[in-house]
């Protein structure tokens, strides 16, 4: 994988990685020069290989890369980010690679055998660019490790928020599609209230003169971007997700697993997931009127909060824990090998 020091992309790898190693897949994984990254690697038991990626020559960066795969010679070779995927010499193995936000079908079409991606919307534009349907695969995220699960909740005034506030949590990237104006402005119209924000991204300055100037910026905490967010996950109230544009709805996946109740803005991956007032409250996206509303309710009524939160961790537990969907990754690498789980190589470049 190329991609930043923190992401979600990232994270998927490194989660996919820890399944392979558990499940004894042999595997390679290849990364630009990031200590963190290489210890998170070396927790896990896997044979993990620095590069200094991307280089100035596009052609070094191809003989490194393509030297690595040929001296593991494996079955699969998986293409994190599209960058990495046009770099990968056609040989004998399968190489498939990750279809992102940026729909990147169009140049990965004659790159890889295969692509797999979280999202059915992403799928099906890319089999309206000419992929066949035997070569785009719907896998959901992973979830979070037993590892990553193992960490106790934050001590809130480790963020100076008091210990009997109200609090709320989301967790985005922060850009224009994060919708988070939206959540400040429904912060806004309440109170006793803070908000945590977990996450980082190119508007972030933007978002936090935002909550400046709202009047809400003493009870927003921007926390930056947390590779490990069980501490936070299980320190809050309510979980809200603001997007505007979403067509994956993980964090709310994240946020039933903790054992909280969730509002989230009606855009496509959340409300896909969420069957209103039973398992979560949807809002219109942008409107933060009904956001602040939902958020009041939830705290006038805390049966609904629990009742929503029962059925949260259990369209978890049915769907999303790491035994329903670990397995689905394991059979398709099987699938694409044809090997059994356990008797395949697999690098992630």
């Amino acid at each position: 994988m190329s991609g930043a020091p923190y992401g979600g992309v990232e994270r998927q790898a490194m989660r996919l990685a820890g399944v392979l190693q558990k499940n004894g897949v042999e595997q390679r994984a290849m990364f630009p020069r990031n200590p963190a990254r290489a210890k998170q690697f070396e927790a896990l038991g896997v044979d993990a290989v620095e590069m200094d990626f991307p280089s100035r020559f596009a052609f070094l960066d191809r003989r490194r890369i393509n030297g690595v795969i040929v001296r593991f010679a494996p079955d699969i070779v998986i293409s994190w980010t599209p960058d990495v995927a046009e770099l990968v010499q056609k040989d004998s193995f399968v190489h498939m690679a990750r279809l992102g936000t940026k729909f990147d079908h169009e140049a990965l079409l004659n790159k890889c055998h295969h692509i797999f991606t979280p999202a059915q919307s992403r799928a099906d534009a890319a089999m309206v660019a000419g992929w066949s349907v035997q070569q785009v695969h719907v896998l959901p995220h992973l979830p979070m490790l037993p590892e990553e699960r193992a960490t106790k909740a934050l001590n809130r005034k480790a963020v100076y928020t008091p210990p009997t506030a109200k609090l709320i949590f989301t967790s985005m990237r922060l850009t224009s599609k994060a919708g988070l104006e939206t959540l400040l402005d429904a912060v806004a119209r309440i109170s006793g209230y803070y908000l945590w924000i977990a996450g980082d991204g190119a508007d972030r300055a933007l978002l936090e003169a935002a909550a400046h100037e709202r009047g809400v910026k003493p009870r927003v905490r921007f926390l930056g971007w947390q590779d490990n967010l069980v501490p936070y996950l299980a320190a809050f109230d309510v979980f809200v997700y603001p997007a505007r544009q979403e067509d994956v709805g993980d964090a709310v996946v994240e946020a039933w697993a903790a054992g909280a109740p969730v509002i989230a803005a009606d855009s496509l991956g959340p409300g896909l997931l969420i069957r209103h007032n039973e398992n979560g409250v949807l809002v219109p996206v942008g409107d933060a009127i009904s956001m602040a509303e939902a958020i009041k309710m939830m705290s006038a009524d805390p049966e609904l909060g629990q009742r929503l939160t029962a059925a949260g961790r259990k369209a978890f537990d049915e769907t999303f824990a790491m035994d329903k969907v670990a397995p689905q990754y394991l059979h398709l690498l099987s699938v694409l090998t044809g090997k059994p789980p356990g008797a395949t190589s697999s690098p992630s470049a």
